[in-house]
């Protein structure tokens, strides 16, 4: 348990960009949804090979702790995705007497797929028309048959073999088996209520947000008090043509009258996730909007439209402008290039990153891709990353292929700063004002 547990905490990240970069590609409803079930199998595999009740909620919940500690986006919610679906997983394969036939793995395999896409409109808060509901209905489907496939089938077939080489003995299961089963199912199920009640009180958006930072006027923007018309857009979500309408950002923050040298824009939501973006891209994609869904303790602020899907913000608590200080790279040739960090935001992950002052959830680039964009086929031998006192020297072959080390973004209140570290959280240099290559 623990060793699935550990593959498929750590896989989801990758199972994550596998389904992005397939919907990149075909850009049909649901494309993000096919690889679902490859986060499921793990827990299926779990249960097949102890063959005891429990297995699934106990694999599930453990699995989502490993995200949620491992950086996942989406924070608390994720530990309840899991906890669900082990629930699910569990309760697929103890409905059936006879746990080695193929019908326990596919209703364990699909029903458990398919609830990550339930659970997560339990917090979102999407437009109310026949659009927004056909793509909720398509990604529930597309998570089914992915879990039909990848944690049913799959892992139907994977344990067979295994059984028949005598690598896995599975156990008779004991006859009292059945109703411990269900008042761990009871027990799990009230669980799992309490936790989303919880959540969904703890990650209640606010009435107005806060716009703050590197601006001569700061104010509580609210919908009531506003003078700012809303316009209408229309924007593909998960496939499929929706129409949203908001108050489009880059006027929201005008309001403020923002620093001349200010050139990004904090997003940050209830549950702490935050994410910038570039005046630039305020500037240039109006579908960049700032939608208020809902009524009462239901409603919430939405970031839609921006060009990163993680930029798509839910539940919004504040929005801060900020000055970036910049982060200078000195190449052998004498160039000097500045890091921009919106330039990289499609090869980012976040962590948790033991800064001085206490652990922040990071996103950060692998510091050798950074390099490469201007080294033009040179092999460098040693790189020097310095602040105003401080040097720290790491030869080319460590960090050549090497998505460990990474250059953080860090935000804070008065602008932007970056810091050298690790996918462990372990801070190498700390600010990290430039980089020489030699």
């Amino acid at each position: 348990m623990a060793v699935l547990v550990a593959l498929g905490g750590i896989a989801s990240t990758y199972i994550n960009a596998l389904g992005d970069a397939v919907h990149a590609v075909l850009g049909f409803p649901g494309a993000t949804q096919w690889v679902a079930g490859l986060h499921v199998v793990w827990i299926v595999l779990a249960i097949a090979i102890t063959g005891k009740p429990g297995t699934g909620v106990i694999t599930g919940a453990l699995k989502g702790a490993v995200e949620l500690m491992s950086g996942n986006t989406h924070g608390l919610i994720i530990l309840l995705i899991n906890l669900v679906a082990g629930l699910l997983v569990d309760f697929g394969f103890l409905i059936f007497r006879n746990k080695r036939s193929l019908f326990p793995y596919l209703i364990a395999g699909g029903l458990a797929t398919g609830s990550n896409v339930l659970v997560f409109q339990l917090f979102a808060t999407l437009p109310a028309n026949i659009l927004a509901a056909t793509a909720i209905v398509i990604l529930f489907f597309v998570a089914l048959v992915s879990g039909l496939v990848f944690s049913g089938f799959v892992p139907f077939l994977l344990i067979k073999a295994l059984s028949k080489a005598g690598i896995v003995k599975s156990a008779e299961p004991a006859v009292n088996s059945r109703r411990i089963g269900w008042y761990i199912l009871a027990g799990v199920f009230v669980l799992a209520i309490i936790l989303t009640v919880f959540l969904r009180i703890h990650l209640q958006s606010p009435q107005e947000i806060t716009i703050s930072g590197e601006v001569s006027q700061p104010y509580a923007f609210s919908t009531r008090t506003t003078s700012i018309e809303t316009v209408t857009q229309q924007m593909e979500y998960k496939g499929v043509m929706t129409e949203y309408v908001g108050y489009p950002l880059i006027e929201v923050i005008s309001e403020a009258g923002p620093s001349p040298d200010a050139d990004l824009v904090l997003i940050e939501a209830v549950d702490g996730y935050a994410f910038l973006i570039s005046f630039e891209e305020l500037n240039t994609n109006e579908n960049i909007l700032l939608v208020y869904s809902g009524q009462g303790k239901n409603a919430s602020f939405d970031l839609v439209g921006s060009v990163s899907s993680k930029a798509w913000v839910r539940n919004i608590s504040r929005l801060a402008v900020i000055a970036s200080k910049g982060l200078r790279i000195q190449y052998p040739a004498g160039e000097m290039l500045n890091f921009d960090p919106d330039e990289w935001v499609s090869d980012m992950d976040s962590t948790q990153v033991a800064l001085p002052d206490g652990s922040q959830k990071l996103q950060g680039v692998p510091v050798w891709k950074v390099l490469d964009e201007g080294l033009a086929g040179d092999i460098p031998t040693t790189i020097v990353f310095s602040n105003d006192t401080q040097t720290e020297s790491l030869p080319w072959s460590d960090l050549a292929d090497n998505d460990q080390i990474r250059i953080f973004t860090v935000i804070e209140e008065a602008g932007l700063s970056f810091a050298l570290g690790d996918m462990s959280g372990h801070v190498l240099l700390f600010p990290l004002t430039q980089i020489d290559i030699h």
